[in-house]
């Protein structure tokens, strides 16, 4: 049925779906279900929730609406790391459990609403994904440092990504996190040659780690950053 195959061609396909689609019932939806899994058309990914596709970042992008590829996933997708893993990190607004899907786990973190922003809609094959743009996985790395690998992952982003410095001090503004600001300005002004002081709010006597990891030693008397950085 060419109905079938649309459904079938679909990211994430639900019996919501199948219902809307095809104007019928929840009997005759969930036979359709049946025989898209019977056919091996359809993989069941979480109860309800089934894909055709193989892209597991197309997946999991789509899997839980709002949602985008961020941290480590997002980086290696933009090709700023070589490291390979085969969980994928996706930044959510609700509380989801991790998804093990065929070889992959789907770890799903939940970030608050009022900076749940700054990603773009991209085209796999011919499907779409969600992914934050360079500018906010630079922002999520730093917010969620564990979420990003080690500390020398957070400075390849910086070194590769394509950092527009209007949008960053607008999404930097928007979050109003001083300790989030340090660190950003800190990272733009070495690697970057982008100086944002006074453009952010950054101004108190406090310094901050730029690693959640290392007992930093050396200080950064501008910005108030202690790191390890040569």
């Amino acid at each position: 049925m060419k109905s079938e195959q649309f459904l079938a061609d679909m990211p994430i396909i639900t019996k919501a779906d199948i219902k809307k689609m095809l104007s019928c019932n929840d009997d005759y939806a969930y036979t359709v279900l049946n025989r898209l899994l019977n056919r091996n058309r359809i993989r069941k990914v979480v109860k309800g929730k089934y894909t055709s596709i193989d892209d597991i970042y197309v997946i999991s992008s789509n899997l839980h609406v709002p949602s985008y590829i961020s941290f480590w996933s997002a980086s290696y997708l933009k090709g700023y790391t070589e490291q390979i893993t085969r969980t994928v990190h996706v930044a959510s607004t609700g509380n989801y459990p991790a998804v093990e899907f065929e070889n992959y786990r789907i770890e799903f973190h939940k970030i608050r609403k009022d900076i749940f922003f700054g990603y773009e809609k991209k085209r796999f094959g011919k499907h779409y994904a969600f992914i934050a743009d360079d500018e906010k996985l630079l922002i999520d790395s730093l917010l969620f440092q564990r979420n990003a690998g080690n500390p020398d992952e957070i400075i390849k982003i910086i070194k590769a990504a394509a950092i527009n410095e209007e949008k960053m001090i607008m999404y930097l503004k928007r979050i109003d996190n001083v300790s989030l600001n340090k660190r950003a300005g800190f990272l733009l002004e070495r690697y970057k040659g982008m100086d944002i002081s006074g453009k952010v709010n950054a101004k108190d006597r406090n310094y901050v780690c730029l690693s959640l990891f290392d007992r930093s030693k050396k200080t950064d008397a501008k910005w108030r950053v202690k790191h390890d950085l040569p």
